[in-house]
């Protein structure tokens, strides 16, 4: 079978979709997972089903915002911390030579916690997995991220100077906070869309 590609236009579509159909839960999710970051131990498992979270959005399940403190995640703790651990140190070699070879590494391996902890590969087996998904589609991924980017920089920079005329601490603190979640929840989207489509390319 064919590996799949992603289609620029398409994705877009996909991710914008994804994101509305499951809009206020995925945002009531992001919210209480950064209300209760800092909450120790709790916040490994909330960290953990937050992850996870595309991959639900993918299959089209109805998202319990809640439901991240099921304690069933903290059982994957070893394994996301390995695997984070094997990710992050080439990454950060991979800055080092001018920082190109760490987007590139940081795109090839986007979907290795979905593989981790959909698909019950080891962490290893994970990393390679998220790379062979996402060979040819790479320049497409990181296009649609761009895009995304671009557009959530503008949008804060807007209602950054808006609060900055306005210098009410509180109210910058609200809004920020309110944009922050919903940049989160749009990235989200864009995950379960990359995952949906190539996830089936790797068995």
């Amino acid at each position: 079978m064919e590996a799949k590609k992603l289609d620029f236009a398409a994705t877009l579509k996909d991710a914008i979709t994804i994101g509305t159909k499951n809009a206020p839960s995925v945002i009531a999710a992001v919210a209480l997972w950064l209300i209760t970051i800092w909450v120790p131990y709790i916040n490994v498992g909330t960290t953990i089903a937050i992850t996870l979270l595309p991959t639900q959005l993918a299959k089209g399940e109805i998202i319990n915002p809640l439901g991240i403190f099921d304690s069933k995640y903290r059982r994957y703790m070893g394994e996301y911390f390995i695997t984070m651990g094997l990710m992050v140190f080439p990454i950060l070699i991979g800055f080092i030579f001018m920082i190109v070879p760490a987007i590139v590494l940081s795109i090839a391996w986007a979907l290795s916690y979905y593989f981790l902890l959909e698909k019950g590969k080891n962490p290893i087996q994970a990393i390679k997995a998220s790379n062979d998904a996402t060979y040819g589609s790479k320049w497409i991924m990181f296009a649609v991220m761009l895009v995304v980017g671009i557009v959530a920089g503008i949008v804060l920079g807007i209602f950054q100077a808006i609060c900055d005329a306005i210098n009410v601490g509180f109210i910058t603190f609200i809004v920020m906070f309110v944009l922050y979640v919903l940049i989160i929840s749009i990235n989200m989207a864009v995950n379960a869309s990359f995952w949906k489509q190539l996830k089936d390319n790797v068995e």
